[in-house]
């Protein structure tokens, strides 16, 4: 599985023609949120019509900066929150918004929510743990996908804990822009590929 994996977005889509090119032989674009900075589901329509991939499956979470429902629904993508969604031999999952913010932002979640879905997750997603990939704005707590420059960490706990005892194959996440890397919970490979407006986005390959 090849997945081209994009999140924070925030309505610059000056890059996409580098991602686009990018995108030969993958399986599946992923936003991981925030197509845009409170913008309306109709700018969300329109951000994610130029981010989508011609003849590729194109799935989403959305961002604490979406205004739209986290089950909200958009042509042409597959919106993954709390739901099981088969692509090949792998299932794809997901959680959009993302955990109280200093200033507050349109979508956020607490970890309570956090931690009813995930526990749903677990019990819906019949597939061994090894071909789930998961994918969320909030990146999970004590990685390097949620380390700020001053040295803290602000993923969720409830995302880290289903990571640590789940073990899928793949977390991919956002949200947090100074945080661009790979790293590892055991063996789940958990990826924030930075920031999109800043023109990042990574190649997953599993």
């Amino acid at each position: 599985m090849k997945l081209m994996v994009i999140s924070d977005v925030h309505g610059h889509t000056g890059q996409v023609p580098a991602m686009h090119k990018a995108c030969e032989g993958v399986d599946a674009l992923i936003m991981c949120g925030d197509f845009t900075t409170f913008g309306s589901p109709r700018q969300i329509q329109r951000v994610a019509d130029t981010l989508r991939v011609p003849d590729r499956p194109c799935f989403f979470v959305i961002g604490n900066c979406d205004s739209m429902s986290t089950d909200g629904v958009l042509d042409g993508w597959i919106n993954l929150h709390a739901r099981c969604v088969p692509l090949g031999e792998w299932t794809l999952t997901g959680l959009g918004g993302a955990l109280p913010c200093p200033a507050q932002t349109p979508t956020e979640l607490p970890e309570s929510a956090y931690g009813a879905h995930l526990n749903r997750l677990r019990t819906t997603c019949e597939t061994h743990a090894s071909r789930v990939i998961l994918a969320v704005h909030q990146p999970p707590h004590g990685t390097s996908a949620d380390l700020l420059p001053n040295g803290l960490h602000v993923g969720s706990h409830a995302l880290r804990a289903f990571i640590d005892g789940f073990q899928p194959a793949c977390c991919l996440s956002g949200h947090i822009h100074e945080a661009a890397s790979r790293s590892r919970c055991g063996s789940t490979l958990v990826v924030n590929p930075g920031p999109f407006a800043k023109g990042n986005f990574a190649i997953v390959e599993l």
